[in-house]
């Protein structure tokens, strides 16, 4: 089991999410002490509220380290990854 987790909470149905997912998951790559997830809040409803799309959890263990909406920037998302991973 991965030592952390990356959330990426959005929905299917926005362009943003669709064209946002593919660098998602290939950030997986990149950090490969964490589990990448892509939830679909239409399909798996989030523990928390999502306002705005994408939202990130980043989690280790049980402890939330981030949660919040983020940019659909993958360069973004990255730098927060390389701070919150170390």
């Amino acid at each position: 089991m991965a030592e952390y987790s990356v959330a990426c909470l959005c929905a299917e149905w926005w362009h943003l999410c669709v064209e946002f997912r593919p660098g998602f998951l290939a950030l997986a790559g990149r950090f490969p002490q964490a589990e990448f997830r892509w939830i679909d809040i239409e399909e798996e409803e989030p523990e928390e509220e999502v306002e705005n799309f994408p939202t990130i959890r980043v989690r280790r263990g049980e402890e939330t380290l981030f949660y919040g909406p983020q940019p659909p920037s993958h360069a973004i998302l990255q730098r927060l990854l390389e701070e919150l991973l170390r």
